[in-house]
């Protein structure tokens, strides 16, 4: 059975999509809210000094530090206690083939597919497509990762 037909059939499974879901919400409000914050502020002292070309290019690098920023925050959050604080208020938890908490390289690995949405929701399609259980995206197949209840 594919991690798509689990998912469609398994009610356990269903229940950690949910919270793996809800999870990556709490944990893109935590990222962006102080990103926000500092663009706004940013923005409002390039708008007053009428530099709209560089406000431009500020706006692209700006998405590429967030899109990074988010990556490293869930890298270093479970390589170091083993879950985001989004997983944590979930119980749920990363683990390595070990058992283990990741390593950084796991955990920007299995991550590397935050950098971008469209990325992200081919890595879960593609990861429960392949995959025998429910728990693992592609990256994390990679990675030799799954998330598990805490």
């Amino acid at each position: 059975m594919s991690g798509i037909d689990a998912l469609t059939k398994d009610s356990q499974a269903q229940q950690q999509w949910v919270k793996r879901f809800v999870a990556f919400i709490i944990d893109a409000i935590i990222v962006f809210i102080p990103l926000v914050i500092l663009t706004v502020i940013v923005s409002i002292f390039i708008a007053l000094g009428g530099i709209f070309s560089v406000g431009l290019l500020l706006g692209g690098v700006i998405s590429i530090f967030w899109s990074l920023l988010f990556v490293l925050y869930f890298a270093v959050t479970e390589s170091m206690w083993g879950a985001s604080f989004g997983k944590r208020f979930m119980t749920l938890k990363v683990v390595n083939k070990t058992g283990g908490k990741p390593t950084i390289v796991e955990g920007l690995i299995r991550n590397i597919s935050k950098i971008y949405w469209l990325l992200l929701l081919l890595d879960i399609i593609v990861g429960l497509a392949v995959s025998k259980g429910y728990q693992q995206k592609y990256t994390d197949q990679i990675a030799g990762t799954r998330v598990t209840p805490a």
